[in-house]
C-alpha cells in the first residue's frame, strides 16, 4: 500500500499524548464519581432516525452516514446526549430517579478540519436525568467549573443564557421560521453586520429590532438583563429571565459565581435545548471548551418524558490549555548477565509500584550506563 496517510480530520495519538489523555480521564472519572455519577457506554453508531430525532434534521450535513447490509441507514454518533437519552428511555424507565450518568467517548462530525477541530473528537460529560429546576442546572454547571479546575484550566469563564428568552422574543408572527433560523445563527456567531441586514427586512417594530440586534453583545453580570427593555413586554421572556436568575442564585450558593457571566449570545446549535444553556471559554484558545444545558423534551421523543440537563467537555481542546497532567515517573532499567535473577528483580520492583524494563539488547554495564544518560528519571540496576 503506497498511501500511508490517514483521512482528513483524524489523527494518531503518540505515547505522551495518550498518557495525558488517560490522566485527564482519571481526574474527571474521580470527580464525576464523587458527585454520584455512574458511567454508561453507548454504540459508536446509531440509526440515522435516532440521531435526527434528537438533534434535529439540520445536522445531517455534518453526519457520517453509511448503510448496513439490511438496508438501514446508520450514523456515527455526532454527540452523546441523544444516545444517552435513547439509552435511558430504552433501559432505565423503571429505575429510581434522578439518575446521574457520565460518559467518555469519541464522536464524529463532517466539519472542516482546523486547529482544535477534528472530524473525530473526544468528549467527556454528564447527564442529570429526572431532576427539574434551578438547583439541578446549578449542579451540572458547578460540575463543569470543577472539571475545568481539576484539569488545571485556571483562566476561564462559563457563559450562561436561557434559550426561552430568545425564543419568546422571536415569537412575533411577522418573523418567519426561516428568518428565526437565520437570526439564531447570526446571533450565535455574533455576526452583527449580517444580523442588521436581516433585521432591516423584517416588518416588525423598531424596538424589537433593537432588542434582537443587541443580543450578541450583551455579555457581563446581572446588569445585562436590565439592558433588554423589550423583555418587560413579553410574559414568556420575563419568566425565562426569572428562571435564569434562580439558577444564578443557586450558583452563588455553590460558590462559583466568579466564573459565571451572562451572555445573551449563547444559543447552542442543537435543537433539543429548552432552558438554561451554557458554554465554557478560555482566552488561551479561541474555541469553546465545553457546552451544555437543559433539554426537558428530548427523552419524550423516545417515549419517556423526563426532565434532564447536562454538559460535554471538548477534551481535545482542553488538552491544549490544561495544566501539566502527567508526572515524570522513575523508571528502572534492569540489566546484567543473569537473566533469571534480572527477571526476579524486575518483578520485585514492579510489586513495589515502579516502572521496570529489562535490558534485552545488551549486557554490558558501560553501554547501559551510557543509555540511561539520555533518559529522564531512569535508574540502572545491574545484576
Amino acid at each position: 500500500m503506497s498511501n500511508l496517510e490517514i483521512p482528513r480530520g483524524l489523527r494518531d495519538l503518540l505515547p505522551d499524548e495518550v498518557k495525558t489523555r488517560r490522566c485527564m480521564e482519571k481526574k474527571l472519572v474521580d470527580l464525576f464519581g464523587s458527585y454520584g455519577y455512574e458511567e454508561v457506554v453507548t454504540p459508536t453508531f446509531e440509526f440515522m432516525e435516532v440521531v435526527e430525532e434528537g438533534t434535529g434534521g439540520n445536522i445531517r450535513e455534518e453526519l457520517f452516514l453509511f448503510m448496513d447490509r439490511e438496508g438501514g441507514i446508520l450514523s456515527l454518533r455526532p454527540e452523546m446526549t441523544t444516545s444517552i437519552a435513547r439509552l435511558v428511555a430504552t433501559h432505565l424507565q423503571d429505575e429510581h430517579f434522578p439518575r446521574r450518568l457520565y460518559y467518555g467517548a469519541n464522536v464524529f462530525r463532517h466539519v472542516q478540519p482546523q486547529l482544535a477541530q477534528y472530524r473525530e473528537f473526544w468528549q467527556m460529560g454528564v447527564e442529570l436525568l429526572g431532576a427539574p429546576g434551578p438547583w439541578a442546572d446549578a449542579e451540572v454547571i458547578t460540575l463543569a467549573v470543577k472539571a475545568m479546575q481539576e484539569l488545571g484550566v485556571n483562566n476561564f469563564k462559563v457563559s450562561i443564557n436561557q434559550i426561552e428568552i430568545f425564543n419568546s422574543i422571536l415569537e412575533d408572527k411577522a418573523i418567519s421560521a426561516s428568518a428565526r433560523t437565520a437570526i439564531r445563527r447570526l446571533v450565535e456567531n455574533k455576526d452583527l453586520v449580517e444580523l442588521s441586514a436581516v433585521l432591516e427586512t423584517l416588518p416588525v417594530e423598531d424596538g424589537l429590532k433593537d432588542t434582537i440586534a443587541s443580543l450578541p453583545v450583551l455579555h457581563g453580570g446581572l446588569e445585562v438583563l436590565d439592558r433588554i427593555p423589550y423583555i418587560s413586554r413579553n410574559r414568556k421572556a420575563s419568566l425565562a429571565v426569572e428562571e435564569l436568575l434562580k439558577v444564578y442564585d443557586a450558583l452563588k450558593a455553590f460558590g462559583i459565581q466568579d466564573h459565571i457571566v451572562i451572555d445573551m449570545g449563547v444559543l447552542r446549535g442543537l435543537d433539543y435545548y429548552t432552558g438554561v444553556e451554557f458554554e465554557g471559554y478560555s482566552p488561551d484558545l479561541g474555541y469553546g471548551l465545553l457546552g451544555g444545558g437543559r433539554y426537558d423534551k428530548l427523552l419524550g421523543k423516545f417515549g419517556f418524558p423526563c426532565p434532564a440537563t447536562g454538559f460535554a467537555l471538548g477534551m481535545d481542546r482542553l488538552a491544549l490549555v490544561a495544566g501539566q497532567q502527567t508526572e515524570k515517573a522513575v523508571h528502572y532499567l534492569v540489566g546484567g548477565t543473569d537473566y533469571p535473577a534480572m527477571a526476579r528483580k524486575a518483578d520485585e520492583l514492579r510489586r513495589e509500584g515502579h516502572v521496570v524494563e529489562l535490558a534485552l539488547e545488551s549486557n554490558r554495564r558501560e553501554e547501559l550506563e551510557q543509555k540511561i544518560k539520555s533518559r529522564e528519571n531512569c535508574i540502572l540496576v545491574y545484576i
